[in-house]
């Protein structure tokens, strides 16, 4: 599976990981989720969204999505693939594909 079919397969997910994100995490915001990290990076992927310095600190935050890992019934490990996707981003300006 590449890049954008992990986040297009996390995105589209009716988000039963959800329960793992303990209640006391201070990141309860659906924009934290491992979901909302993905429809982002697809975003930026689709060129929907600019790669700006406000989307990569909303992808930087990654801690709900490392609290659903163990929850996700597909075995998707969504907080390491934002990583390696910022990572990546950060060290050109072409295109994500």
């Amino acid at each position: 599976m590449n890049e954008r079919e992990l986040f297009r397969f996390c995105a589209c997910c009716p988000n039963p990981c959800r329960r793992a994100i303990p209640a006391d995490l201070a990141a309860q915001r659906e924009s934290e989720t491992p979901s909302a990290l993905s429809m982002i990076a697809l975003a930026v992927i689709d060129g929907e969204l600019a790669f700006d310095a406000p989307v990569r600190l909303a992808l930087a935050r990654t801690e709900a999505a490392r609290a659903c890992r163990a929850a996700c019934p597909y075995d998707l490990d969504i907080a390491s693939a934002i990583d390696t996707f910022l990572l990546r981003k950060g060290l050109t300006d072409e295109p994500a594909r």
